[in-house]
């Protein structure tokens, strides 16, 4: 039964003295919102709390949709049939279901009510004062009755109609026919409806509010009409100058893209091999930059960069292109952080850097090396931290004075105002920059 009617069940019992009433059975829906976490059989039953009870037990008459407190302080509705032996009620069948979600629902309807209902009243019939405020309101706002004819407006709304109409604003007019597509909005059944609508070339939000008279039927709306075209018009704007802005970041990446090209193309023909290394570097550097305006084109950003997947993308090529056997890079970003495109480009050329020394020189006298990188944010001081870490067995100083080394020292100094510092450990060696959070988010 419980299953059945999705409802707790309780049998409810007067005591030998017939003072208090206590529960004797209960069942429980098999369901996660159970109304009682804990066994009630042998609690008190209290009539302030559960009067349905009470009745049933002084009429013999079953009572139903009888509003009560359940011993663990919730608000329900409770049936109530009596059980009758010898034509005396024995005990009480109690069926309760918990309401407190929809109490919470009526409750809001009511104080909705009130105040369209108040809203209404000071529309319909405004004093001196309640209609100078609705004057002051930057907002068209009009009072239409159920059948949708204007019965009041103000000093912005009689403007509007003339500038967007070309008529007189009167009472009277049918709301509908100065504004055909904003019908819809009136008749959806809904309580408060906000919309955007285009009005002869301007963009208006319109707020649909139903009014309620004493009784709870509908007598009416309230409507609110606030100009956005200059705003509109901002959004077209700021879409433009990111398309244009996209545009740029894309023309950049193919410009690198060809610098990079036309590098190949000169080692293809011929280097000398003492001049491979730089080519290489130098390209390497090319393609990282490239890199910052491949992120920033897949992203939904116009000039923010992704930075974890900036770092993995440039990571992933200089391994794959190191000409090294068995070796792994692995990545601990702990979420994405954005950062600006200006700022991203230091970033890619650090990163770039650092693991490139690893390839480089980490694992000359090793056949298999691990890189791991991590970028991450540090709590306590709100600054920005690159770590590369190595497994190579080199000899300590080894990068020292590197030109790599001073690209890092340098960027890190100057564009991001941060720190660098490497340094041998148990592991091998480990890069760090440390920089001020550019806005991430």
């Amino acid at each position: 039964m419980a299953n059945l009617n999705e409802a707790s069940i309780f049998i409810d019992c007067p005591t030998e003295s017939n003072n208090h009433i206590i529960v004797v059975a209960e069942a429980m829906p098999d369901r996660n919102d159970v109304l009682y976490h804990n066994s009630v059989i042998k609690q008190n039953a209290y009539e302030r709390f559960e009067p349905g009870v009470f009745e049933v037990f002084k009429t013999k008459k079953s009572v139903y949709h009888h509003r009560g407190m359940s011993q663990e302080g919730k608000v329900i509705e409770q049936n109530v049939t009596p059980i009758i032996y010898n034509n005396r009620v024995i005990a009480a069948l109690i069926m309760e279901k918990d309401i407190s979600n929809q109490l919470l629902e009526e409750n809001k309807m009511k104080a909705l009510t009130e105040a369209t209902y108040t809203l209404s009243q000071i529309v319909s019939h405004p004093s001196e004062k309640q209609l100078f405020f609705s004057d002051m309101i930057d907002e068209s706002l009009f009072d239409i009755d159920q059948d949708l004819i204007i019965r009041y407006f103000n000093l912005t709304a009689e403007k509007l109609v003339k500038d967007i109409v070309g008529i007189d604003c009167k009472m009277g007019l049918s709301f509908v026919e100065l504004f055909p597509n904003i019908e819809e909005m009136l008749t959806d059944g809904q309580v408060i409806t906000i919309k955007e609508r285009k009005l002869q070339g301007h963009y208006f939000q319109v707020k649909c509010i139903r009014l309620f008279d004493d009784l709870g039927n509908v007598s009416g709306h309230i409507i609110m009409l606030h100009d956005i075209t200059d705003l509109k018009e901002k959004e077209k704007e700021l879409v433009s100058k990111s398309v244009a802005l996209r545009e740029v970041h894309h023309r950049v990446k193919n410009n690198l893209q060809t610098v990079a090209s036309l590098l190949r193309l000169q080692m293809r023909r011929g280097i000398p091999d003492e001049s491979k290394h730089y080519f290489e570097e130098s390209l390497n550097r090319i393609l990282s930059i490239a890199s910052v305006y491949e992120v920033i084109l897949d992203g939904a950003y116009a000039d923010k960069v992704d930075i974890g997947k900036l770092i993995i993308k440039i990571g992933n090529m200089l391994v794959s292109t190191g000409n090294k056997q068995r070796l792994h890079i692995h990545y601990d970003i702990q979420e994405s952080f954005y950062l600006p495109s200006n700022i991203a480009v230091s970033v890619a050329l650090v990163a770039n850097e650092l693991i490139t020394n690893c390839v480089t020189h980490a694992f000359n006298h090793q056949e298999e090396g691990h890189i791991d990188v991590v970028f991450e944010k540090n709590n306590k001081t709100g600054k920005l931290v690159l770590m590369v870490q190595d497994d190579g067995q080199k000899e300590q100083g080894e990068y020292k004075q590197s030109f790599g080394l001073n690209i890092i020292n340098t960027i890190t100094e100057n564009d991001l105002e941060g720190k660098f510092t490497i340094d041998r450990n148990h592991l091998g060696t480990l890069g760090k920059v440390v920089f001020d959070d550019w806005g991430s988010h």
